[in-house]
């Protein structure tokens, strides 16, 4: 392959083998690359350098990838005019979806529900232009509440950052404590996942053992179907914390990555029950492209492709990419009752938990 391509045959060229070589989903992939090939090779062949033409190759990759079951997916581009440019082709098919809605900051309509003395804080580490947070108390005394915006919880604790720091104290603190508290409510709404290092940090203190919940393969770099053999995706139980409380994860459609992972983690340790709505469906994680032979690459300076680096299935062998996670509980997001302070699919799990 062309290592600078310096025309748009070429950046067709680089963008077409890498993704022939590195994209993980093609075992389950509906959409026919070989074909892809054949349609647009000659489309960019016709293509200058023009901003007409820069903007109409926007639109043929834009095309070429609509159909594409990574949810993770994303294209930018490092060249004028399209620096505001991002193709994301799964957020497209979901905006067109019965029900869809924008993702929507709960925190606001949660506080009310919390006992006095719950704990609320920004860190510093910043991801998609937001610093993390945390959100944790009790609910009536009995139930433990956590929630954050997206996940860096152990980086945040080696940056000794005192704000969150102090906030997993406080939650970490209630799993070994023997007392009134009789459930946990993890709110992963509206989080994209994050840092991979969490799984064990944070969901290694809720699981009862070393847990198996699905299997992840990569590929050896070499051609469309050049899959190395999948292996067990486990999760380490951390031996000084001993949960035994039932817990209720709440979702929505924005709660993706490593949500999902833990999600399945704690439903394969225990009776974990899902209450909200189906999840975003983006299992594959993200990666250094440096460490696998699959996943994310640039097409020379023209942009930049981001794409899962592992291909995720569940225990009994079922590719949920774009698929997302089925609530136990189907409580679809309300704007109606959100607009009178009333959060209904707190209020599920509330109930829930206190009919145990």
């Amino acid at each position: 392959m062309v290592a600078d391509p310096k025309s748009f045959k070429d950046i067709f060229d680089v963008f077409w083998h890498k993704m022939d070589n590195q994209y993980v989903y093609w075992d389950t992939e509906e959409t026919n690359w070989d074909a892809i090939y054949t349609q647009y090779r000659p489309l960019f062949e016709n293509l200058s350098f023009s901003d007409p033409d820069r903007k109409k190759a926007a639109f043929y990759f834009r095309q070429m990838t609509s159909e594409l079951e990574d949810g993770h997916y994303r294209i930018t581009f490092n060249n004028k005019p399209l620096l505001d440019s991002i193709i994301n082709p799964s957020i497209a098919r979901k905006s067109l979806e019965p029900g869809f809605h924008a993702p929507y900051n709960y925190s606001d309509i949660v506080t009310p529900y919390l006992d006095k003395g719950y704990y609320t804080a920004k860190g510093s580490i910043i991801n998609d232009n937001a610093l993390i947070s945390l959100t944790t108390g009790t609910i009536k005394q009995n139930l433990l509440y956590f929630n954050c915006n997206f996940f860096s919880l152990n980086q945040s604790q080696k940056a000794g950052d005192a704000a969150i720091v102090q906030g997993l104290t406080f939650f970490f603190s209630k799993l070994n404590t023997s007392g009134k508290i009789q459930g946990i409510i993890i709110d992963l709404r509206n989080n994209y996942g994050g840092d991979i290092g969490d799984l064990n940090y944070f969901a290694g203190k809720l699981v009862t053992a070393d847990i198996t919940f699905g299997y992840i393969r990569s590929k050896s770099g070499l051609g469309h179907n050049g899959y190395l053999p999948w292996i067990e995706a486990k999760v380490k139980h951390d031996p000084l914390y001993q949960n035994q409380y039932p817990i209720v994860i709440l979702t929505d459609s924005f709660t993706a990555s490593l949500c999902e992972t833990i999600i399945l983690a704690l439903k394969a340790d225990h009776a974990c029950t899902v209450v909200g709505e189906v999840t975003y469906g983006a299992t594959g994680p993200l990666s250094d492209p440096n460490i696998f032979n699959s996943g994310s690459f640039d097409v020379g300076a023209f942009m930049k492709v981001e794409t899962s680096a592992v291909e995720f299935k569940t225990l009994d062998n079922q590719v949920i990419e774009s698929k997302g996670i089925k609530p136990d509980v189907l409580v679809p997001f309300n704007i109606p009752a959100i607009s009178q302070g009333k959060d209904l699919q707190l209020e599920a799990a509330i109930r829930f938990l206190n009919s145990k």
